[in-house]
This record gives structure tokens, C-alpha cells and sequence, in this order.
């Protein structure tokens, strides 16, 4: 693909290329002016020619006599190598004086002593012509006589190259003058764009804060905003990531070590029944680690920043509530605990990413699943509230602590009511998709009194 090249010059050529057009089809349109304003002066040197010429003109002793005068000819002096040719004929065609063979008109005339102009070849040259015809009276009834007088197109030629060129010149000093003005105003007025370029080329790499739109033209300040909204997209993109890195890196230090550990008394082990006992203690240990890397990897996934609009798909969410909760029935079974779904009539469609929600949705049911006793009962609920479809999930676990409430939804934080193969890492997975999906998470106290209600509230498709 080709590089576009510098806005300076993009600006000068959108500017002096329909300039140049214009010049060009001005000159066309000045040629023809030029043209015909010295057809129309030549003409009337020859209109004034013939007429001298028929001045001259008469009968004397029933004879036409013709005295072509010296000024009919010498009205056509110039510096052009222009060359003159006359005529004078009877009505009969009988060439009185001048050159017998120029072409007749090819017309005839309107009425006498009015001319007509015509252009016709003579001898390979294109030759002007005026031509009249003068009535005379005699004795004997002659008819009128054709005067012709007609010119070589050298001067006609000269004057309009003249003209069409003294008529560019002027266009094309404009047009330099202005393109010059053009050229000076944009380098001014690009000053500040240049300057912001400069600024931002000297920037070092980790330096993502807003550029600043002081001095720019207000056209270009949009763009200022986009970019900056891009690199605020973009720093929190890089944040998220880094998060993740520190996280991963802290969280699975602990349990790789202890991987390690485990191996390595597993290998000095010489009983069957410490093997065992150990490679009962790894597989534990690497389920626990398993679950932190998914969690890590969904929480980096949840993050509001990290979430495609374009994956937003209408979903529903009682159906999804459904599976979700049937997947977990196994695990519910392990402890005894009486899991149930409970959803209302009606669509419960929410516009939201279906990997995240399913997300969500396990999350909290396993929250519940894991902090609930043996023996113990747990609900999942979907209703539809006016414009509002809210997810409810009731355990009557041990719950969590008023003041304990907003703190739950830090990373790794584990509340005092907390298991101790937790990774404190679910409610803040929960709190990122919230966000992601513009839902609003709340904690409360079931109305029996004990255990836990988690109530995530999201805007209605339809």
C-alpha cells in the first residue's frame, strides 16, 4: 500500500490541481475570446478596405473604371508576414482588376453595400475574406460589382497568441501568488500540529497520558480526543495485563513450590501407603492450582476494558441460570446440599457476552456450593422486574459480615467466614463482569436470617 505523503502538501495539491484545471480550461476559453476579438478587428480593417475600394469605383464613358487606392492596401501594415489579395468583377464574373482566381463568396449578399465575411483556401493558405456588391447605373445596365479584398491569417494569428498569452500570464502569477500565500498560511497554520507531532515523537514509550489540546485548531481537536480516549483504552488494557502477570506470578508461586515439594517426598518414599498418601496430596494440590489459573484467566477475560462490544449478543439468562446450575448439581450432591433453581414467566434477555455470564453464574453458585455446610440448601433465582431482569442466589451458609461486605470483591481477599482452599478470587471475577456488563451487584441477609443473598441486577433486552 502506498504511504500517503505529507498533509502539507496533500492540502497544496487539493488546492492548486483544480486551480490549474481552471487555468487550463480558461486558456481554452481565452484562445477562442482571443480568437474571435481579432477576427473582429481584422474584419473590420477589410470591411474598410472593400469600402475604400468601392468608393474608387465607377463608369466613365460607359466603362467601369477602378482606382484602387494605396490606403485599402496599407491598412493591413503590421509586423506579420501577412499577404493582401483584391478583386473587382463584373456581374458577369469578368475580373476588372485584381486576381482573377479567388474563391466567390459562398453566399449571397443580403442587399448592396452590405458585406459579407467568409473564410476560404487560396493558393494552400486560409485566407480572410470581406466582399460587397456596388450597384452602378450607366446607359447601357450593368449590373452591380463584386468587390473582394481578403487577407493571409498571419496577423489575425499574432494578435490572438497576444492576447491568450498576456491573459495566461496574468492567471498564472495569480495562481503562484496564491499558491505561494496558501503555501505560507498552511505551514502557519499547521505550526501547532507539527508541534504536537514533535511532542508526541519525543515521548517516551510507557507514556500514555493525555495529550494536551492547548493552542490546536479546533478541527483537529477532535482527533486529539479520539486518541486520547484510544490510549486511556489502551493504558487500562496494559494495566489489566499487568495486573494479571503479578497476580499469576504471586498466586502460583505457592502452589508450584508446594508441587515441587510434594514430588520431592513422593520420590523418597519408600511405603506404598506414603506414596500414596502423597500422590493423593498432589492431586489436590493440582486441581487447587488448575482452578487458580482459570480463575486468573477469567478474571483477565472480565475485565471491562478486555470485553469486545461487537461480542455482545442477546442472551437469556434464565436458561443460561438453568445449565448452569445443572452442571453444578454433582458437586452440590458431594456435601448434601439441596440445590434448586426457581425462574419466572416471561423473557429474561439481557444483551451481555454468554462466556462471562455462564462466568458469572458459576462463580456464584460454587461461591455457595463451597461456603455452604454439609446438608445445607442453596437457590438460584431469575426474575423480571419492569425493565430490570435480576439473577438472585440464597445459601444458608454462614454468610459474610456486614463489614466484610465490600471488601469481598478485592482480589484475594478472604473474609473470616472463608474456606481454606478458597483463592479469594470469585466475587472479584463477579465484580469485573458486572462491570462489564453495566449490572449492579449487591450483598444481603436472606429474610430467614442467616446465610447469604447475592443479587445481580442487569438492564433488560427488550
Amino acid at each position: 500500500m502506498r504511504r500517503p505523503g505529507s498533509l502539507l502538501r496533500q492540502l497544496l495539491a487539493w488546492l492548486l490541481i483544480p486551480l490549474v484545471v481552471l487555468l487550463a480550461l480558461n486558456a481554452v476559453l481565452s484562445y477562442r475570446s482571443a480568437l474571435a476579438t481579432a477576427n473582429e478587428a481584422y474584419d473590420r480593417l477589410l470591411l474598410a478596405s472593400v469600402h475604400a475600394i468601392a468608393d474608387r469605383v465607377g463608369v466613365v464613358d460607359d466603362r467601369i473604371q477602378v482606382d484602387v487606392p494605396y490606403v485599402a492596401l496599407e491598412l493591413f501594415e503590421s509586423k506579420s508576414q501577412e499577404r493582401i489579395f483584391y478583386r473587382v468583377a463584373t456581374a458577369a464574373g469578368e475580373t476588372i482588376t485584381g486576381y482573377e482566381d479567388l474563391p466567390p463568396p459562398p453566399r449571397g449578399f443580403p442587399s448592396p453595400y452590405e458585406a459579407v465575411f467568409y473564410r476560404a483556401p487560396y493558393h494552400d493558405d486560409i485566407v480572410y475574406y470581406a466582399a460587397l456588391q456596388k450597384p452602378l447605373y450607366d446607359a447601357r445596365g450593368q449590373g452591380p460589382v463584386l468587390i473582394q479584398v481578403g487577407e493571409t491569417a498571419e496577423a489575425r494569428d499574432a494578435l490572438s497568441r497576444e492576447i491568450l498569452l498576456d491573459s495566461v500570464a496574468r492567471q498564472g502569477l495569480l495562481i503562484i501568488v496564491a499558491g505561494l500565500v496558501v503555501w505560507l498560511g498552511l505551514r502557519r497554520g499547521l505550526q501547532p500540529v507539527l508541534r504536537l507531532r514533535d511532542g508526541i515523537a519525543r515521548r517516551a514509550p510507557t507514556d500514555l497520558t493525555p495529550i494536551s489540546d492547548d493552542g490546536v485548531q479546533s478541527e483537529v481537536r477532535p482527533l486529539i480526543q479520539a486518541l486520547n480516549q484510544h490510549t486511556e483504552r489502551l493504558d487500562k488494557l496494559i494495566a489489566g495485563r499487568q495486573r494479571f502477570l503479578d497476580d499469576a506470578s504471586h498466586q502460583l508461586r505457592t502452589p508450584l513450590t508446594a508441587l515441587k515439594t510434594q514430588a520431592e517426598y513422593g520420590l523418597s518414599e519408600s511405603s506404598p501407603a506414603g506414596s500414596r498418601a502423597l500422590l493423593q496430596d498432589i492431586h489436590r494440590t493440582t486441581n487447587e492450582t488448575i482452578r487458580l489459573v482459570n480463575q486468573l484467566l477469567a478474571l483477565a477475560r472480565a475485565e471491562p476494558q478486555g470485553v469486545p462490544r461487537d461480542d455482545m449478543t442477546v442472551v437469556d439468562l434464565a436458561a443460561l441460570a438453568r445449565d448452569t446450575t445443572t452442571e453444578l448439581v454433582p458437586l452440590a450432591r458431594k456435601k448434601q446440599i439441596d440445590l434448586g433453581f426457581d425462574a419466572a414467566d416471561g423473557a429474561c434477555r439481557v444483551i451481555g457476552h454468554r462466556i462471562l455470564l455462564h462466568e458469572l453464574n458459576v462463580n456464584l453458585t460454587d461461591n455457595a456450593i463451597r461456603y455452604t455446610q454439609c446438608g445445607g440448601t442453596i437457590t438460584v433465582r431469575v426474575a423480571r422486574a419492569m425493565n430490570r431482569v435480576v439473577l438472585e442466589v440464597d445459601d444458608n451458609g454462614p454468610g459474610i459480615p456486614p463489614e466484610e461486605r465490600e471488601r469481598v470483591f478485592e482480589r484475594f481477599y478472604r473474609g473470616s467466614t472463608a474456606s481454606d482452599h478458597g483463592s479469594g478470587l470469585g466475587l472479584a471475577i463477579v465484580r469485573d463482569i458486572c462491570r462489564s456488563h453495566a449490572a449492579r451487584i449487591d450483598l444481603a441477609t436472606p429474610q430467614e436470617g442467616t446465610g447469604l443473598r447475592v443479587l445481580v441486577t442487569f438492564e433488560a433486552a427488550d
